[in-house]
């Protein structure tokens, strides 16, 4: 894997990031993009000059997992708390389990190995999260996210996109940046009637060529236009309490948004419940349980839109032995069916 100063040659940051950078040296991979197979990042800027973002990405900056036949590859950003080096480490289990190419969004962390205030350092991402959710920050995650909506609406290319936790909360402000950064490039600010014509076209675009994907999801207010899938196991209190439940989206005629909630895993009141790492096993149990082939979402979309997509149970799964290794509380294990017997782990 390429060392931190390799990494910080390809990035090119504002003069005004530079002290948040020295304080903080992940944030300097702020909104690039990175493989996460190579961990090789790419400087976002340069990347988008490219006369083809996508092919670029698809054939330099995405990594698939082996056997992978390059079909798709989803641009991901990840949640809080992750720097680049471990953000790369999930991102490629990711792709290793749902079989599909997986590109990084980085989404820095204010976590670094010697802190000034140790005692804050740990909290920095959360508080930074709570910001996030609020609108009253910015990030180069969402400038940048919202740049390549636009840039796939324009070029009419499809575009998969997906989010774990804050992630999520980035990815919905970027998709009402790009809404408003796509109609404002075809209406002036004052002709209404132009502007409410491209606000259909966003709509009917964003639906055919945009598809989120999401887990944990911590945000209420996504905008009509792309496809939705918002992914959670039961009992996961970042959905439950900060997202949108399916209660919530029914009584606001929200039928576009559709959810694939597992069955509880983890004991109530367990963080468990949001680990991704988890997740992406049950949802790779689900396509094999409904006959698809794994990673393969336009049909995992279709079926749940149609209402009959089987749900893999906990108990269905053959859980990896390494789990042990993506897991943040090593107890939380001994409540998954069948994997300590499975992996005489005590």
């Amino acid at each position: 894997m390429r060392n931190r100063q390799e990494k910080d040659k390809k990035i090119k940051s504002n003069w005004w990031r530079w002290p948040l950078e020295a304080l903080f040296p992940d944030k300097k991979f702020d909104g690039q993009l990175q493989n996460p197979g190579s961990e090789e990042v790419f400087d976002f800027d340069d990347a988008i000059a490219a006369d083809d973002i996508f092919a670029l990405i698809a054939e330099k900056i995405a990594y698939y997992p082996p056997n992978d036949r390059r079909e798709l590859f989803a641009i991901f950003i990840p949640g809080l708390g992750q720097p680049e080096h471990e953000s790369s480490k999930r991102s490629r289990r990711y792709a290793e389990t749902l079989k599909t190419g997986v590109v990084n969004l980085n989404n820095s962390s204010y976590l670094k190995q010697n802190p000034i205030v140790d005692i804050l350092n740990p909290y920095l991402d959360w508080i930074d999260a709570a910001i996030h959710r609020l609108g009253l920050s910015g990030s180069p995650v969402i400038n940048n996210t919202a740049t390549l909506i636009v840039r796939a609406l324009d070029s009419h290319t499809p575009l998969h996109l997906s989010a774990d936790s804050h992630g999520t909360i980035l990815l919905a402000r970027a998709i009402n940046r790009a809404k408003r950064k796509f109609i404002d490039q075809h209406a002036a600010i004052w002709n209404f009637k132009k502007r409410q014509i491209w606000e259909l076209k966003w709509q009917e675009y964003s639906y055919q060529l945009i598809r989120v994907f999401n887990f944990g999801n911590g945000y209420k207010n996504w905008i009509k236009g792309p496809k939705y899938i918002m992914v959670s196991i039961t009992g996961d209190p970042l959905p439950e309490k900060f997202g949108i439940t399916p209660e919530q989206a029914t009584k606001k005629g929200r039928d576009d948004l559709k959810f694939l909630i597992f069955p509880r895993l983890f004991p109530e009141g367990s963080f468990e419940a949001h680990n991704m790492m988890f997740t992406t096993e049950l949802l790779r149990q689900t396509f094999r349980k409904n006959g698809l082939e794994v990673g393969d979402f336009p049909s995992l979309y279709f079926q749940l839109n149609q209402n009959y997509l089987k749900i893999a149970t906990p108990e269905e799964v053959s859980w990896p032995k390494d789990m042990k290794d993506y897991v943040w509380n090593p107890d939380s294990l001994k409540s998954i069916p069948n994997y300590f017997d499975d992996n005489q782990l005590n």
